[in-house]
Formats: C-alpha cells, structure tokens, sequence
C-alpha cells in the first residue's frame, strides 16, 4: 500500500490503491464529527492542562510498541514512570493468546499476502470504500488474532489514568465520588473505542478478506484494582457498533467535509 499522506483542513488522509480519493482517517472522523460543544470542552480541558494530552499520547505510545514487541517475543523493559501501566499486560495478552495465533499486530505477522497494506514507514494500513456514495476511511488497527476457539478477533489497545466501563456506576455501586465518576467518563471512552474498533472490523473484512468474530478493548491503567482490564464484544453488539460508525461516516461526508478545502 502507497504510504501517501495528505492533510486537509487539519485532518490525516491517505490514498489507498484503487481509491479515487483521499481518504480520512479513522481518528480524523471520529474527533471532527463531534459536536461543538465536545470539542469546545475538549480545547478547554486542554488549555486548563497543558501537557497533560501530550504526556498522555507519549505514554499510549509507548505501550503500543511494548505490547508489540511482546507479542514478537522481544524483552520488554520500562521506564520506572510506565512501570504501573506495563504491569500485569503481559500476562493478559498472553493468556489472551493461550492456544491460538497472531495475524495481525500494527502490521501482518507472518502473513506475506498483506504485505501490500504495509506503507513506507512500515506501519500498516487497511481501508473501507463504498464506491457507489464514494464514502470510505482508512487507518491502522492494532491487533487482529484467532483465539483458541478459532474465532478471530480485532483488538485495540488503550492506556487510561482512570478506568473503562461497559456501564455507568448505580447508586449501588460501592466507589469513593473520584472513582464513580471515573467510570462514567470510561463508559464514554468505551463507546469512542466500539466504534473505532467497528470501523476497523470493516476495514478488515474489506482489504483482507477475514470474518472478524469478536471486537477487544485491552485497557491499561496504573490502578490495582482496574489493572488491564478487557472488554470483549460479541456479534449482536459489535453489529449495532457497525451502524453507528457508518452513521458518523455519513456524517463526516455529508456535513464535514464540504466545509473542507483541500
């Protein structure tokens, strides 16, 4: 795949082979179709706390790496401030993977067939294109691997200062105030990541040719008590995850890009 990179309007684009068009990135639709008032909270946030993203992306960085280095069987040190987010990682990932194999991680492994997904920076990119809307995205997912019972599955790796969650806390749920609301902005950073991990899903399925069974969110945090923690979703949910991304794909054709100027 041609490593071609464009920005427009602030957004990444790549050109994909047979692609007529630039297409967004993942990221680049998810972060421009939220609504006003989301990214007015968001600048906000970020002005109140300098440094704090950029610290944040270095660190999601870094595990990203390690976690690959793992699974190709590297040694994987830290540095004494990652020390509390690498713990307990690589013992999820490998029991993860106890009885089954990678197809998938950053790149192919061990999958010579979609070498031609792999751009110049050696990072690998797959796409979706619907080419009757002439609509599509591209991006590169994390992990891809068939499980012990043979079922394939798309996996995304996250590091969080707080903890992810499937549900937001009841008056029942036994938390200190910090923690509960903790979890309710980790159930929207969940909803964030299904849809990034649907996208993918059909990416996958499109470029190569794959039936993804399960959808994984592998989170990482520095909390003993949501240390690693692991969301798994099944067909029902990840089919309902599909249509609110194509949704947001729509969304950024239709009321997004036309305000763009290449």
């Amino acid at each position: 795949m041609s490593d071609t990179r464009k920005t427009i309007n602030g957004l990444r684009h790549y050109l994909c082979p047979g692609v007529p068009d630039y297409l967004p990135s993942v990221t680049s639709i998810l972060s421009s179709t939220q609504s006003a008032k989301t990214q007015q909270k968001l600048a906000h946030w970020n002005i109140m706390n300098p440094g704090v993203a950029d610290e944040a992306a270095a660190r999601g960085t870094w595990i990203h790496e390690a976690s690959e280095n793992h699974l190709r069987g590297l040694r994987v040190v830290p540095p004494e401030k990652y020390e509390p987010f690498w713990k307990g990682v690589p013992e999820v990932i490998d029991n993860l993977l106890d009885g089954g194999r990678v197809l998938w991680s950053e790149r192919p492994f061990n999958q010579p067939k979609w070498s031609k997904y792999v751009g110049e920076d050696g990072v690998g990119r797959i796409f979706y294109y619907d080419e009757k809307n002439r609509q599509g995205y591209a991006g590169c997912c994390d992990l891809i691997y068939m499980d012990h019972n043979a079922e394939i599955v798309l996996a995304d790796f996250k590091t969080s200062a707080g903890p992810y969650s499937s549900r937001f806390p009841n008056k029942n749920t036994k938390v200190d105030e910090k923690t509960k609301k903790a979890l309710i902005s980790g159930v929207f950073k969940t909803k964030k990541t299904r849809l990034q991990l649907a996208a993918y899903k059909l990416a996958a399925e499109s470029c190569l040719g794959i039936k993804i069974n399960k959808t994984q969110i592998i989170v990482s945090t520095p909390l003993e008590e949501y240390q690693t923690q692991v969301f798994t979703f099944g067909e029902t949910e990840v089919e309902k995850d599909e249509v609110a991304w194509l949704n947001l794909v729509n969304k950024y054709y239709t009321e997004v890009k036309p305000t763009t100027k290449d």
